[in-house]
């Protein structure tokens, strides 16, 4: 026998017998059906679901609650009824609360329109309703929106809802309940101007639950006002970088010099003046640069955008040329001279101008001469007959110089 148990045939066997027993649980109830059309080829046995229940009362005093929407019937009889009662579906089933009073109560659900040639069982066969005072009252809707769909700098200058006012009608317990009716504007993108749009309005308890209840009207109309608060602020310069060498600055200034600023107002609380940023390494010369305004978060918009920072520059620089040699000319032949001052014969020049200008100068650019015509032996002062470069302003150390007049010695 162990043997047996243990070969794969009888594995088989149980694993099949298993298979069978399943296969007639999962399929018992179809088996039955056929085996009771099958002795009476002329009934039959069916379900009819999800048919709407009807309920009867006093629809403008009472309130109902508890009943299902929709119940299920199995019918059984003569097939030529069953199969059209199930396709028309022109039965009626319902609950009768014409006699019920106020409170809780079991009640039978019942069918009209059917044939009595058929067995009809509803499932559920009773219901457990509530029956209560119907109450109306007006409450006040309170309209709301998504701050955050404001555009950035714009404000909510005001919010209000037409009409004002809704009637809420329902079960006195669910309109106690009654602690928020609100109506949310529902829109698309962002806000920057006055927006009137369609609300649904919903009512709700503390828990902030949806109740159960009429409402008129259901639908009301919610108003956003924005603005876009502005300032008058000063403009401020600041300075980047340092002017090219040689280069000093004489001015700077701006037009304008306030501009308007535009947004939320506790930033434009917050500003005392906006900045205009000049980078001085890149002025050479005397310029009118364009600087556009930058704004911080919660400002949108700057009038005018852009400012005119007018910078005037100093690009002169100085230089001193010294050793320049003084030429004395018209001296006869038997004459010599001697400079006595200044010592060595030479003066000194000092000169102003654009910069590159100044530095490619040299003494050889000077041409220093000494007129000596007619004067007699001795010393003289001779003023400086000077030519020099035309393009820089230069003055020189002294416009003056100090001779002595000698005849040359022939003796030799």
């Amino acid at each position: 026998m162990d043997k047996f148990m243990e070969s794969r045939w009888f594995m088989r066997v149980v694993g099949l017998l298993l298979a069978f027993i399943l296969y007639l649980s999962v399929n018992f109830d179809d088996f039955q059906k056929t085996a009771n059309n099958s002795s009476n080829p002329q009934t039959s046995f069916d379900t009819i679901q999800n048919v709407p229940l009807e309920v009867f009362y006093d629809s403008e005093n009472l309130v109902v609650s508890g009943l299902p929407e929709t119940v299920n019937l199995t019918v059984d009889g003569p097939k030529a009824i069953v199969q059209p009662t199930k396709t028309l579906k022109d039965f009626q089933v319902y609950v009768d609360l014409n006699d019920v009073g106020i409170g809780e109560h079991q009640v039978p659900v019942e069918i009209d329109n059917i044939s009595d040639k058929l067995k009809v069982k509803i499932n559920p066969e009773f219901v457990t309703v509530t029956v209560q005072e119907k109450v109306t009252e007006e409450f006040t809707i309170e309209p709301e929106f998504n701050t955050g769909l404001l555009s950035n700098g714009f404000e909510a200058e005001g919010l209000s809802v037409d009409p004002k006012t809704v009637k809420v009608t329902g079960a006195k317990d669910q309109i106690d309940q009654i602690t928020y009716v609100k109506a949310t504007l529902d829109i698309e993108g962002e806000i920057s101007e006055n927006v009137t749009r369609e609300a649904k309005v919903q009512v709700l308890d503390r828990e902030y639950n949806k109740l159960n209840v009429q409402i008129e009207p259901e639908y009301v109309d919610v108003t956003v006002s924005v603005v876009n608060p502005s300032k008058e602020v000063p403009i401020a310069i600041k300075k980047k970088g340092s002017l090219p060498e040689g280069t000093t600055l004489e001015s700077i200034s701006v037009e304008p010099e306030t501009v308007n600023v535009f947004g939320r107002q506790e930033v434009l609380d917050s500003i005392k003046e906006l900045t205009a940023e000049v980078d001085l390494s890149k002025v050479t010369k005397d310029a009118t640069i364009s600087v556009p305004l930058s704004l911080k978060d919660g400002l949108n918009k700057v009038a005018p955008e852009e400012v005119k920072v007018k910078v005037d520059v100093n690009t002169k620089s100085e230089k001193k040329v010294s050793g320049i040699d003084l030429k004395p000319e018209g001296l006869g032949e038997e004459y010599e001279v001697t400079i006595l001052t200044p010592e060595g014969g030479a003066i000194d020049a000092t000169l102003q101008g654009e910069n590159g200008a100044v530095e490619k100068i040299t003494k050889d650019d000077f041409n220093l001469a000494l007129d000596l015509t007619d004067l007699e032996p001795g010393e003289h002062e001779v003023e400086i007959d000077a030519e020099g470069p035309e393009n820089v302003d230069w003055t020189l150390s002294q416009d003056t110089v100090k001779i002595r007049i000698e005849e040359k010695n022939t003796s030799a």
